[in-house]
């Protein structure tokens, strides 16, 4: 099968724990590119966080952030889609908050909100990258609709308050556990893979034809909608059980070893990965 559309997560499937990619993960994309293949980034950060992988990688189709509610051209950065919830849940999801001991964020504009700020700066700029604001009433705080919410909090914790939260909640936003630390409400409905149908859909690309990578639950939405769908050998149990591949750790390279079997292999991908590895210092060019 050809695939000409890639959906690739970031934290966890391209990006190593100190928020890097590999040569050989970088190298790859650049030979899929090469060959005409659409690359797309489909992330739960915000648009603004996700700008300098996309520069890097020198991505030029419109990718995907905030799980799905939101499409931006990285060429003009102009958002091609966005869905947001109604401010009249922000209160209810506040005083929630309060009563479960969790620090809850709010998404609005390419802004976060935060009444108890429970971590250091380093925390917020790892992890989301935007401009911060600590308030306090997130009810009479924010500037427009909020684009999605996140409680953090201990794997515990958040393992012990989901299923109350998907009660209290679960008819009115869309509820996903994207990361250890993260239980994360969007606009009902909203999902990465609904995102990457809309993509696909908008560049004239079949779902047979489209490939996509993830390592958590808020993943298993595009691994099961793309015509390949691929979790990471560092993968969640949902994300992998939902997936046709499991992959290679992120640290093992597994997104490069996924590139070079599915879509550089027919085309000379053995020859290109050894020509990546005589690249690699101390190696003969």
């Amino acid at each position: 099968m050809t695939y000409k559309l890639i959906a690739l997560d970031l934290d966890g499937t391209i990006l190593r724990d100190d928020l890097t990619i590999s040569p050989r993960v970088s190298y790859a994309l650049e030979q899929v590119m090469a060959q005409g293949i659409d690359v797309t980034l489909a992330s739960g950060r915000g648009y603004p966080a996700m700008v300098r992988w996309a520069q890097e990688l020198h991505i030029s189709v419109p990718v995907i952030s905030y799980q799905g509610a939101v499409i931006t051209d990285p060429l003009r950065h102009e958002c091609l889609y966005q869905r947001t919830f109604s401010l009249n849940l922000v209160a209810e999801l506040a005083e929630f908050a309060r009563q479960a001991d969790l620090s809850l964020t709010i998404y609005a504009q390419n802004h976060i909100y935060v009444e108890r700020k429970r971590h250091p700066d380093a925390f917020y700029n790892k992890w989301f990258g935007l401009p911060f604001h600590t308030v306090s009433d997130l009810s009479k705080a924010l500037p427009a609709e909020p684009t999605k919410f996140m409680l953090i909090g201990s794997e515990e914790e958040l393992d012990a308050i989901g299923p109350e939260v998907e009660r209290r909640f679960g008819e009115r936003l869309q509820i996903v556990r994207s990361h250890r630390l993260f239980l994360e409400g969007l606009p009902l409905g909203v999902s990465k893979g609904g995102a990457l149908a809309w993509l696909a859909e908008w560049l004239h690309i079949s779902r047979e034809e489209t490939l996509a990578i993830g390592d958590e639950d808020n993943d298993v939405s595009m691994i099961t909608w793309a015509g390949l769908g691929v979790a990471m050998g560092n993968a969640s149990a949902e994300a992998k059980a939902a997936a046709d591949y499991v992959a290679p750790s992120v640290e093992d390279d597994g997104v490069a070893e996924v590139l070079e079997r599915f879509c550089l292999e027919e085309n000379g991908g053995a020859s290109r990965q050894a020509r990546f590895h005589a690249r690699l210092p101390g190696n003969p060019a």
